[in-house]
């Protein structure tokens, strides 16, 4: 791919923090042979009336293809002639909505809504749909104890989905306080990883203040299909968050040979216990701080890109002065 067509569609995708569209979902699913219904909501602000909107795929390596669009002030859709026999469009107020006819393999792409913004074409955050034989199976959520504190005085909760069909899956995060009063979590940061090997994994992590965690409980839940009821897990606290006060100690008495073999068979049973927990938890703090690595390059690499643009964006209007001075000599 050059140069030009990336930057092209990087200025594109710059122009969704407009927040002209939104979906009712990220992610779609859908079943091979029945149809699917995708829809994309205007904001207020656009003027239907005098604003064509477009309905665009993209399939993973390729470039984009424009499936229709609605014309300003126009109720019904024209589509293009390659897809005219499975693609129909709907408008109602202002939903616009996208039909396939026989969902097929070839239907897995990631689908935009899209409008003209003076010269910039503004597209939505997309929709990915995944199609599949109808086999769809819930994932199964578990939920860690928080971290030990950091030396920011932040700590880490963890919530991991696994063995899902098909492998992706939305979290959410709730908190309340003793009272039963939600407690608002936009100001804290959260972040995912994902594990494909040996099995596909996604962990959820919310980095909270000590004190939130202290006063607060909370709860991860995650949305895997439209289909299947949201999953829900409370995250556990830790035993030594809450010490009650010590009782006073009573008199020591030497055990007898039975009572010794006793107590030993429960100090082995509550290892074992305790034993999986730590070991799933320790294996996911591991991977935080290669997580975190790659959260910094990424944020890293969207500024390039940002300054990519911007000096195309800058070229380009020179140019286009230059162009206008020579025509008017």
């Amino acid at each position: 791919m050059s140069i030009m067509p990336t930057a092209c569609f990087l200025l594109a995708l710059i122009g969704c923090i407009s927040a002209q569209f939104s979906h009712s979902a990220p992610r779609e699913t859908a079943r091979r042979g029945r149809n699917k219904r995708l829809s994309c909501t205007v904001d207020s602000s656009v003027t239907l009336s005098s604003t064509a909107i477009h309905w665009y795929r993209q399939k993973p390596e390729e470039a984009l293809q424009r499936l229709l669009y609605f014309g300003a002030g126009a109720s019904t859709a024209t589509i293009e002639d390659q897809f005219s026999r499975r693609f129909t469009g709907g408008k109602k107020d202002s939903t616009l909505s996208l039909t396939i006819t026989s969902v097929s393999d070839d239907d897995a792409a990631t689908y935009y809504c899209a409008l003209w913004r003076g010269d910039t074409k503004v597209f939505s955050s997309g929709i990915r749909l995944y199609v599949t034989d109808g086999s769809i199976k819930t994932p199964k959520l578990s939920a860690f104890p928080a971290s030990s504190t950091q030396s920011n005085g932040k700590r880490v909760l963890l919530c991991q989905a696994r063995n899902m069909v098909p492998d992706f899956v939305k979290f959410t995060w709730h908190a309340e306080d003793q009272s039963g009063t939600k407690v608002d979590l936009k100001s804290d940061e959260q972040l995912e990883q994902r594990d494909d090997l040996p099995e596909v994994k996604i962990t959820s992590m919310l980095i909270v203040d000590k004190q939130k965690v202290k006063t607060n409980k909370f709860t991860c839940s995650v949305l895997h299909d439209s289909s299947i009821k949201e999953v829900k897990r409370d995250i556990p606290r830790q035993q030594d968050e809450e010490k009650p006060d010590p009782d006073p100690v009573p008199a020591t008495t030497c055990p007898t040979p039975k009572e010794k073999e006793q107590q030993q068979e429960v100090k082995e049973e509550d290892k074992e216990e305790e034993e999986t927990p730590i070991y799933g938890l320790f294996e996911l703090r591991r991977s935080l701080h290669l997580f975190s690595v790659v959260y910094v390059i990424l944020l890293v690499k969207n500024v390039l890109y940002f300054c990519t643009v911007s000096v195309l964006l800058y070229k380009r209007n020179a140019a286009n002065k230059e162009m206008l001075r020579s025509k008017a000599h």
